[in-house]
C-alpha cells in the first residue's frame, strides 16, 4: 500500500491571469471590465488595498521623508502603526479610524516639514518662505485632525445620567433629604 501525496495545482498561471488582467486595467483596457468585476467581487483583499488612497498617500510620504534610507522608512511604517493603535484602542468605531488615519497623515506632514526647515540653513529667503508656509499649513492640519477626533470621541461617549452623577458625587450613599437638603446620619427615605 503506497501513500498518494496529494498535489496542489500549480497557482503560478492563475497568479499570471490575474497579473495580465490587472495591468490591462491599470492601462484602461475597457474590454476586461466584466472580468476585472467578477475578479474584485471574489478577491475583497484585493480591491481594498488597491483602492486604499490613504496608504498609497503614507506610503508616499514616507518615501518622500526616507528617500533610499530603509532604515528609517521601516521605522516611521512602525511608528505610524504604534500611532494608530495607541489613538484607536481596543475597538476604535469605522469614524474614529478614519480620522485617526488622518491624524498620523498629518503628523507625518508635519514633522517632515519641522525637518526640513529645520536642515534648511543657506536657503534663500524664498525658499524659507515656502518651507515655513508648507508646515504652518501641516500643523493647522494636524491639529484640525486632532480636535475633529477628541470632538468626535466626546460625542460618542455616553452622557451618564444624572442618578450616576448624583452617586459619584455622594461617594456612593444615598443620604436623608429634608427640605431638598442633605442630612448627614439621618436615614433616607424612598417615596
Amino acid at each position: 500500500m503506497t501513500d498518494n501525496p496529494k498535489t496542489e495545482p500549480d497557482p503560478r498561471p492563475a497568479h499570471e491571469e490575474l497579473a495580465r488582467l490587472l495591468a490591462r486595467a491599470e492601462q484602461g483596457d475597457r474590454a476586461v471590465l466584466p472580468q476585472l468585476r467578477e475578479t474584485l467581487d471574489r478577491n475583497e483583499a484585493l480591491w481594498r488595498g488597491y483602492g486604499d488612497l490613504a496608504s498609497h498617500a503614507e506610503a508616499s510620504l514616507i518615501l518622500l521623508a526616507a528617500g533610499p534610507n530603509l532604515l528609517m522608512a521601516e521605522s516611521l511604517q512602525r511608528k505610524l502603526k504604534s500611532m494608530k493603535q495607541e489613538l484607536g484602542g481596543e475597538s476604535p468605531s469605522p469614524l474614529e479610524r478614519l480620522l485617526i488615519e488622518r491624524a498620523t497623515a498629518t503628523w507625518l506632514q508635519v514633522n517632515y516639514y519641522d525637518a526640513l526647515l529645520a536642515q534648511a540653513k543657506g536657503a534663500n529667503e524664498g525658499r524659507l518662505k515656502v518651507l515655513q508656509a508648507q508646515q504652518d499649513a501641516a500643523h493647522r492640519r494636524y491639529l484640525a485632525a486632532l480636535k475633529t477626533l477628541a470632538t468626535v470621541r466626546k460625542l460618542l461617549t455616553p452622557t451618564p445620567a444624572p442618578v450616576e452623577v448624583a452617586t459619584w458625587l455622594d461617594g456612593g450613599r444615598r443620604a436623608a433629604r429634608r427640605g431638598g437638603v442633605a442630612v448627614p446620619g439621618a436615614v433616607p427615605v424612598q417615596n
